[in-house]
C-alpha cells in the first residue's frame, strides 16, 4: 500500500524510473568501456536532482488564506505533497544514499575470475 498526498506519488515514480534507467544506462556504458557503477550513479544523481526540484516547487507554493465569515478566524492552507508523510523533496537524500550504497557495493565486491 502506498500512501501519498498531492503529487507525492511522483517521488515513487522517479525512484522507479531512476532504478530502471540506471540499469539500462550502466549496461550501455559498460559496452563502451566505462566502469560498472557509473550509469547507476548518474541515474540516481539525475533522479535525486529532479525529485528535489519538483518537490521544492510543489511544496514551496504560497498558501491560501481563508477567513471564516462568522468568527473572523484566519486559516492558511499550504500545499502538502508527501509520500508516506515525508515531503517529496526529502526522498532525494534517500536516492543519493541508495546510489552511494550501490557504488560501494560494486566497488568492494571481489573480482570475478576470467571466463
Amino acid at each position: 500500500m502506498i500512501i501519498w498526498s498531492g503529487w507525492g506519488v511522483l517521488s515513487a515514480l522517479i525512484i522507479v524510473l531512476s532504478f530502471v534507467g540506471g540499469v539500462v544506462l550502466d549496461l550501455q556504458l559498460t559496452k563502451v568501456g566505462v566502469p560498472a557503477p557509473t550509469g547507476i550513479l548518474l541515474a540516481w544523481l539525475a533522479g535525486a536532482a529532479l525529485n528535489w526540484v519538483v518537490g521544492q516547487r510543489l511544496n514551496g507554493q504560497p498558501g491560501r488564506e481563508l477567513v471564516d465569515a462568522r468568527t473572523g478566524q484566519r486559516v492558511v492552507l499550504v500545499p502538502n505533497h508527501t509520500l508516506f508523510w515525508i515531503k517529496m523533496q526529502y526522498y532525494s537524500v534517500v536516492m543519493l544514499l541508495l546510489g552511494a550504497l550501490v557504488a560501494v557495493a560494486t566497488l568492494t565486491r571481489a573480482p570475478r575470475p576470467p571466463v
